[in-house]
């Protein structure tokens, strides 16, 4: 034969052994005692805190025949025929699955039939399941009921219920059990049923059953059907630790360990939503913690770590999560996400994520300790995009010489390799060579950064446009000179010289002007008429590139063919 379980071994008989809702039984003992008790009770609060174990020990003491000080004797023959569920004065009625209008009719035909004790006791569990033409009908009962009927309604949602007929029921609401009181009767219940435990069980049940009696002590029966064994139990500190330290990796490392375990992701989030709640209230209401106290201290510690902040945006992210996994194909992906969100709170630009990252600045300043900023990903300078894994493999990657202190230990800047100047070489050569460390700004630094990153972050227009020309010379203290190919050419340059020089400024941390050089003009010497004519021999070898001086842009030459058309930048 099964073994009975524990929640129903140990059901409270009496009201004096109800834990947690002293307020309850005061109302019903003291209403009993003086003969005084009500028609109609709506009996709401949360799963396992005794509604229906309450109901049943009224309808005992409505009809035993030797009650004491408004408690039943638990001895007679109608108590026991309650407690066995053969009593002809007690009918229980789950309107989960009896919710339809000819249910409660048929329960109404037999409200005014006699039986043999004092009173008739119906007993609706989940009375808020009931359909519209069943509440009616329940409706028109309670207005007038039979004087020796009484009904007892319990559910877990009184707010689905009729205004109309909540106003004709006194109203008692049931309490999550103090986390306390709990784990004393969970080690009472243990001691009597021969279970040995250890003080970890007790905190793990009181853990899953979350103030719930019933849950508590189911899950006391089940770990110590495992002989206590916590091993598959999770440590949401471990997210919470991550959450705190930015850690990415801790908290995905943390979700496929309880995968693992076989959590299903959706009520992973559930419990972790929960403790986080607990810390938060253990930061703004201690008292309502579900939780032994002598932990209470740790979780306070834990939630100051993140701070008031972090723990509203985490619980609003995970309750969001749980929301888009009913409609998600994998609900650990949308929980993983969640993570990844709540752990790179930098990324983000919402006021939760400005606030939880003001909060840790604050926190951080005010210890002593800031945490050093992670540094930025390496970036391809011919992409300009940051490389894949930059960061795992920089550890291992020796570090290259800066290409600006190279070129100042293979050869100094000479006349022959300096770009043309304004002020012609000798400006150039009167120029004395940087200091690598430093690196001051000058025309090298320019093209060393315009050529690695500024130039590949342009607009794709601005881009095509800024590569034909080229930086040619440097005015300290901050401006350099840009040559286009040709006058028309600078033209187009021209209307975006702001934003190039914002970016370059950017690129090298200081203000930079960007000014447009014009070209140097060919020698324009009178010729005779002798030398018009006569031609000179031509050296292929001589002949070098040069930009074109007349030739419209592709640009250009797409406006002239289309008049009116215009040039419209891509924003991509």
């Amino acid at each position: 034969m099964a073994t009975q379980s524990l929640y129903r071994r140990y059901r409270p008989r009496r009201f004096a052994e109800l834990k947690g809702q002293e307020h309850v039984v005061r109302a019903l003992r003291e209403a009993v005692r003086t003969g005084r008790e009500g028609q109609a009770y709506l009996f709401s609060g949360p799963r396992g805190t005794g509604k229906t174990t309450t109901a049943r020990i009224l309808a005992k003491v409505l009809n035993c025949t030797a009650p004491v000080d408004g408690e039943p004797c638990c001895e007679c023959e109608s108590c026991v025929s309650v407690e066995r569920g053969t009593s002809y004065d007690v009918h229980e009625l789950d309107a989960a699955s009896n919710n339809s209008v000819e249910d409660v009719r048929s329960l109404i035909d037999k409200v005014s039939l006699a039986t043999p004790g004092r009173h008739k006791v119906y007993i609706l569990d989940e009375v808020h399941m009931l359909g519209p033409g069943a509440s009616a009908a329940l409706l028109k009962v309670l207005e007038e009921p039979p004087p020796h009927v009484v009904f007892v309604l319990a559910t877990t949602d009184p707010q689905r219920l009729k205004d109309t007929i909540r106003s004709r029921t006194q109203h008692l609401q049931f309490h999550l059990l103090p986390s306390d009181t709990l784990a004393e009767h969970l080690r009472w219940v243990a001691d009597d049923a021969g279970i040995d435990i250890d003080p970890s069980v007790i905190d793990a049940a009181l853990e899953q059953g979350g103030g719930s009696a019933r849950d508590s002590l189911s899950a006391l029966e089940l770990l110590a059907a495992t002989g206590g064994d916590v091993s598959d139990h999770i440590d949401l500190d471990e997210f919470v630790a991550a959450f705190t330290d930015s850690d990415t990796g801790r908290a995905l490392a943390a979700v496929a360990h309880a995968v693992s375990m076989g959590h299903d992701p959706r009520t992973l989030t559930e419990h972790l939503l929960r403790h986080l709640r607990n810390l938060f209230l253990s930061l703004m209401a201690p008292e309502l913690v579900q939780v032994r106290h002598d932990r209470l201290d740790e979780l306070a510690s834990l939630a100051r770590g993140l701070g008031a902040a972090g723990l509203v945006r985490s619980m609003e992210r995970l309750g969001q999560a749980l929301v888009e996994m009913r409609f998600a194909p994998d609900p650990r992906i949308m929980l993983e996400i969640s993570l990844v969100q709540l752990t790179r709170d930098d990324s983000g630009d919402d006021t939760a994520s400005l606030l939880a990252r003001l909060e840790r600045l604050e926190r951080a300043v005010r210890d002593g300790s800031p945490r050093a900023a992670e540094p930025a990903a390496p970036v391809d300078p011919e992409t300009g995009k940051a490389v894949l894994g930059g960061r795992a493999r920089r550890s291992s990657e020796p570090k290259a010489t800066p290409p600006a202190a190279t070129k100042e230990t293979a050869s100094p800047t000479t006349p022959a390799e300096a770009p043309p100047t304004e002020n012609g070489p000798e400006a150039t050569t009167a120029a004395p060579a940087p200091n690598a460390s430093e690196a001051p700004l000058d025309l090298r630094r320019v093209i060393e950064v315009w050529d690695a990153s500024v130039r590949a972050s342009l607009k794709p227009l601005v881009r095509a446009l800024f590569s034909a020309g080229e930086f040619v010379a440097f005015d300290p203290p901050s401006t350099a000179r840009f040559r286009a190919p040709n006058p028309a050419h600078g033209a187009r340059c021209a209307a975006h010289l702001s934003e190039v020089a914002a970016a370059l400024g950017r690129a090298v941390g200081s203000e930079v002007n960007i000014v447009l050089d014009d070209a140097p003009e060919a020698p324009t010497t009178a010729a005779s008429p002798a030398e018009e004519i006569t031609e000179e021999p031509v050296d292929p070898a001589e002949l070098v590139d040069v930009p074109p001086s007349d030739v419209p842009t592709a640009v250009d030459s797409i406006t002239r063919a289309f008049p009116g058309a215009q040039v419209v930048e891509r924003t991509d």
